[in-house]
């Protein structure tokens, strides 16, 4: 393990389509809806400063309401996905902390957690939280099911190595692809996602045959605590992270 600090990024780009957070709160954008008194990219922001680890932020971003409420940060536009748009501010910055504008309860301990386990050598690094972290918790998030044990995704990656731009840019592809199963099948490879189906690959494994395919290193880094996994996809996510800081006020401490 090493310590790094790191230029840190939000993503705050859209995928296209009727946001339903955004909608059902009358704003521009998810990130602008309000949790704990403030806009959820805010909360974000405010995370990420109170971070040892973080040196700078940058917000990804073709919202006019969101530039002024991050108006203090150096704002860049977004590619035609997060991928790519990791992929072109790797070009400038090579140590990049990301993160989303929609992590409801992202907090400086939760940063500090994940970047004090970030593995060296590594070129990516991804958060990953298991099914057992979420037992007995009313959010529902999208696992993969491996051998070990199913995960989800904590939106939290450290892009650390001289290969970051290039898994990336493979990380794009995939996105391209994912409405397309065959490209997709295509580029990860039909015996890897064999070996998925059947549940015959571990955390680990899993990721070394993404490194291989990716032609980058890439590792996983496992996060126990539950908040990592609530993004802000739908109303009821936004409610839950309402009751959650609401609940961590009254307790006089942080969510």
């Amino acid at each position: 393990m090493t310590h790094r600090r790191y230029t840190a990024l939000v993503l705050a780009g859209r995928r296209g389509g009727v946001d339903p957070v955004a909608a059902s709160e009358a704003v521009t954008h998810k990130a602008l809806a309000l949790a704990g008194g403030k806009p959820l990219i805010v909360g974000v922001v405010e995370a990420l400063r109170g971070a040892a680890s973080v040196a700078d932020i940058m917000v990804a971003t073709d919202d006019r309401e969101i530039v002024a409420a991050v108006h203090s940060l150096t704002v860049v536009p977004t590619a035609a996905s997060p991928a790519a748009t990791v992929a072109r501010v790797l070009r400038e910055q090579p140590s990049l902390l990301v993160t989303t504008a929609d992590h409801g309860l992202l907090s400086p301990s939760l940063i500090e957690t994940f970047c004090a386990r970030v593995p060296d050598p590594s070129d990516v690094v991804v958060g990953v939280v298991p099914r057992r972290a979420l037992v007995g918790q009313p959010n529902r998030r999208t696992f993969y099911r491996l051998a070990d044990e199913a995960y989800c995704g904590a939106n939290l990656y450290a892009f650390t190595g001289a290969r970051g731009g290039v898994a990336a840019t493979f990380w794009a592809g995939l996105e391209a692809e994912r409405k397309h199963p065959l490209r997709l099948a295509a580029r990860i490879g039909p015996a890897t996602l064999l070996r998925y189906a059947t549940r015959r690959l571990d955390l680990a494994a899993a990721f070394a045959l993404l490194s291989r395919r990716a032609g980058a290193v890439i590792a996983p880094v496992v996060l126990d605590d539950p908040d990592a996994a609530l993004d802000v996809d739908t109303p009821e996510d936004l409610a839950l992270v309402r009751a959650r800081l609401s609940d961590s006020r009254r307790c006089g401490r942080s969510p």
